[in-house]
């Protein structure tokens, strides 16, 4: 028999507004607690923001953590990737693909967003 003292990640876990940077991008995440969200990418090259909505939806039973952002009206297709908790604080995420099955399966450094979970929360 395996133990583990690690705390199992729920979805109250992602709730909250998480800030970082990817390239030339400033993002801001708020996951609710009714499952909808909430992204604001700010593109410092051209000052541009794009401001999409929609419902969350994570899949604990998966390795890595499958998340799921439907129901986009700013997009025509969902965002699907794949999320890990860097403890309470902090989180990191894959790719985002149009398609479930294309998802990421694993973490790439060069390519990961890693986030950071807004103190005023």
């Amino acid at each position: 028999m395996i133990l583990s003292c690690d705390k199992i990640p729920s979805q109250n876990n992602i709730t909250g507004i998480w800030k970082g940077r990817h390239l030339e991008l400033e993002l801001t995440f708020e996951f609710n607690h009714d499952g909808t969200c909430n992204i604001i990418v700010k593109d410092n090259t051209s000052d541009s923001i794009q401001i999409l909505n929609g419902n969350f939806m994570m899949d604990l039973s998966k390795k890595p953590i499958s998340l799921s952002i439907r129901n986009i009206p700013q997009l025509n297709h969902p965002l699907h990737t794949i999320v890990e908790f860097l403890g309470t604080e902090s989180i990191r995420l894959g790719n985002f693909a149009p398609h479930w099955r294309i998802r990421n399966i694993s973490f790439d450094q060069n390519k990961s967003i890693i986030l950071k979970k807004n103190k005023l929360n």
